[in-house]
């Protein structure tokens, strides 16, 4: 996966015509690293997180060409991320008890991160059957892949390269009004069937089948050169990013800024790439992630 992360720390998060200002990317330190949503919400919960969000973001677009970026800018510094709680750990279950006459059960031999895909796709399985899941599902390496996604995610990014899927259907289209550029709100239908499958996700599997992986999702995330212990609280960030998203009724105005559009409202354009992500997906949608998104940090965060 290593090269695979050299190439994703260089992409451009990009939506159809309206693009992440390459200014977005100059805040990426490669020195932080990174290991692509369709929920946003765990990989597990990740792969939820991933399920959730990566549905939404709708997989690898059609490549629009993007403008040079200036040359000799220095990039801003990286704000720390803000704090976030810990997921505690289940308490244990009682041991269960032999009777005189039983042998123990053999044990399994253990999963690791190389044998995890199988386990993965069973336990992810249980989550939900729409067949964006389903492609979701059928990448390798979910684990590794799910927590560069929510490594990304936690610091407001969209690394649409790790984990491809379908791009929605269509294409991010404007309206003019009088002098202003517009969102065509038809555009939100391409995220519908995206929204349907995040609808039907059971977020109390995806607790269940982060806590089954955690040790897993920490080792991953921990050879991406962080404390792997750490792993949750970028995993609650990220949610915490996606339930922030401000929920825009009515009409969004953009302005063409080369080959790329940006937002009219600065307040809009300072958001995150993945909160500038979400707004193209409309209220409705964005709605239903939030929910989503909202319910699977509590999931998380009470036991």
């Amino acid at each position: 996966m290593n090269n695979e992360r050299d190439e994703i720390l260089n992409d451009d998060s990009h939506d159809d015509g309206l693009q992440i200002d390459p200014a977005d990317r100059l805040t990426e330190s490669p020195a932080q690293g990174g290991l692509n949503p369709m929920l946003i919400l765990g990989v597990i919960a990740l792969i939820g997180v991933i399920a959730v969000v990566y549905f939404l973001t709708g997989g690898d677009p059609e490549p629009t060409p993007a403008p040079p970026a200036p040359a000799m800018v220095e990039p801003e510094p990286v704000p720390a991320p803000p704090p976030a709680p810990d997921i505690p750990e289940p308490e244990p279950g009682p041991e269960p008890e032999l009777q005189p006459t039983e042998e123990p059960e053999p044990e399994e031999p253990p999963v690791t991160l190389e044998t995890s895909d199988e386990p993965v796709r069973e336990e992810l399985g249980k989550a939900g059957s729409s067949d964006l899941l389903s492609a979701a599902l059928a990448n390798a390496d979910l684990i590794q892949r799910g927590t560069g996604l929510i490594d990304g995610f936690s610091r407001g990014l969209v690394l649409t390269k790790i984990l491809p899927i379908a791009a929605p259907t269509g294409k991010f289209t404007t309206i003019e009004q009088g002098d202003q550029i517009l969102i065509d709100p038809a555009s939100y239908d391409r995220y519908d069937e995206n929204a349907a499958a995040i609808a039907e996700l059971d977020t109390e599997q995806l607790v269940a089948s982060f806590h089954t992986f955690r040790p897993l999702l920490e080792q991953a995330y921990g050879s991406l050169g962080y404390p792997k212990g750490d792993f949750d609280n970028a995993l609650i960030r990220s949610l915490d990013t996606i339930i922030a998203t401000p929920e825009i009724e009515g009409d969004i105005a953009v302005a063409k800024k080369e080959a790329i559009y940006v937002f009219v409202d600065p307040e809009l354009e300072r958001l995150s790439s993945l909160q500038k992500q979400l707004l193209r997906m409309g209220p409705d949608n964005i709605a239903l992630l939030k929910e989503q998104a909202t319910a699977l940090r509590t999931g998380l965060l009470t036991q």
